[in-house]
């Protein structure tokens, strides 16, 4: 039976659309790099050189959060959402600093696709840049009182929907000589959300909240239990039509999201179906701001909730560039040759860096390496593990960690001491919705 619209937009769609790249990738039989397996104790080694050199005992093993946005409000050392919920929010019950955090943290998020090698927020001296600095941003802008109708430290759909170019541009300290990628997309999503928080009263409530998702997940919640598969269709429900429709895939007139055609894909619909495969059974799934998104949201529902989340094991590693970027910069992942050479030649003719091939969102190389990087983060999970030696033990470091401690970390790492701008080895160009 083909896959259905409601299954692709699914949580457990990501790992299983994505598992026939596995095989291929293992047997070397990928459309568009060669895969060197013999690179991949490298990788592993380096990530947990990475993890140790931040979490040198099996002890504070146990301290490595869940990946998350929190704790790029605190990066540099400075604790400044925490000091914002103990200075500013004190007084407030921990459930409305839930959803006041909910409300900041989907802003930041859907914000967060790759913000480019130039751009630089600077806060009082302090540079921050790509993902730390969106966060670093958007945290002042809440506090300021840019996404709210004049209520302290809330977003409100009615200010989103009418956030102005020039409003976004002065929180974002954009200017000709800090440019971000993508803005145009940005404040298009942004104004999409306002739009969409009003229409979804269900979700979002009269004053058009994302945090009120939190009334609507405790009706749903049995015993202050959550199903994670109940907190991903609100999310999925309540944030679809914000995404950009041009350039994505539409199965019966509906858009479904982070969602692409794969060759090999298509090469495996074809066998089980023949020459006229339904196309459903032809798209890989990424949902990847929306997995991001949810794995941030964990934080402040169970901290400030005081909600358990279920089965979270749904949950896939974020196919996005640091990740991914990991294992082509350790040559497990090498781009074949005439793929090469026409992400080179793309790169110049968009006068970008001709030493870094370029592709768009929906090319297969992209959506093969995206595909590639779940498969691998779910294959190195072991490895790590079983190298750190705490297999079994309740040292053993969850997917989420690994990507937290490790492997993100990592790829961020490699980047810097490969490219002096410490940018991916493969470029995206995007309209700064995709990561």
């Amino acid at each position: 039976m083909a896959p259905s619209i409601g299954y692709l937009l699914s949580i457990q769609s990501v790992r299983e659309t994505n598992s026939c790249t596995k095989t291929l990738l293992l047997e070397n039989q990928l459309v568009n790099f060669d895969v060197d397996l013999s690179k991949l104790p490298d990788a592993v080694d380096f990530v947990i050189s990475t993890i140790r050199e931040s979490f040198p005992t099996d002890e504070s093993l146990l301290t490595i959060p869940v990946h998350g946005r929190y704790q790029h409000f605190e990066c540099g050392g400075i604790k400044r959402l925490t000091e914002f919920i103990h200075n500013q929010l004190r007084g407030q019950n921990d459930y409305e600093i839930c959803k006041k955090l909910i409300d900041l943290f989907v802003v930041s998020v859907l914000l967060d696709a790759g913000a480019g090698n130039q751009w630089k927020y600077n806060e009082d001296g302090i540079l921050n840049g790509r993902s730390e600095g969106i966060a670093v941003a958007t945290l002042h802008m809440f506090i300021d009182g840019v996404f709210s109708d004049g209520d302290s430290y809330v977003v409100n759909g009615s200010k989103l929907a009418r956030l102005t170019a020039e409003e976004l541009s002065k929180g974002l300290q954009v200017s000709e000589a800090n440019p971000i990628a993508g803005f145009e997309g940005r404040l298009k999503l942004l104004n999409q959300l306002g739009k969409t928080l009003m229409q979804n009263r269900t979700i979002f409530g009269a004053d058009a909240r994302p945090g009120n998702l939190v009334d609507y997940l405790k009706e749903l919640s049995k015993d202050g239990s959550i199903d994670l598969p109940d907190l991903w269709d609100c999310l999925m429900e309540g944030l679809m039509p914000i995404w950009p429709t041009e350039g994505r895939i539409k199965l019966d007139g509906k858009c479904i999201g982070d969602a692409w055609y794969l060759e090999n894909k298509i090469k495996e619909a074809e066998k089980e179906y023949g020459s006229n495969a339904p196309e459903s059974a032809k798209i890989v799934t990424f949902h990847k701001l929306t997995q991001w998104l949810t794995y941030s949201l964990f934080l402040p529902l169970e901290k400030y909730g005081h909600f358990s989340i279920k089965n979270t094991h749904y949950m896939t590693g974020l196919p996005e560039y640091r990740n991914g970027g990991l294992f082509v910069d350790f040559g497990v992942l090498n781009i074949k040759k005439e793929k090469l050479k026409q992400g080179i030649e793309f790169a110049i003719e968009k006068k970008l860096d001709p030493n870094i091939p370029l592709y768009t969102p929906d090319d297969d190389l992209i959506v093969e390496w995206r595909s590639c990087t779940v498969c691998l983060l779910d294959y190195i999970l072991p490895l790590v593990n079983e190298k750190l030696g705490v297999v079994g033990s309740k040292y053993e470091l969850s997917l989420p960690q690994l990507i937290e401690a490790g492997s993100w970390k990592s790829g961020r790492l490699i980047a810097s001491k490969l490219r002096s701008n410490g940018g991916p080895p493969i470029e995206l160009f995007a309209d700064g919705t995709v990561f």
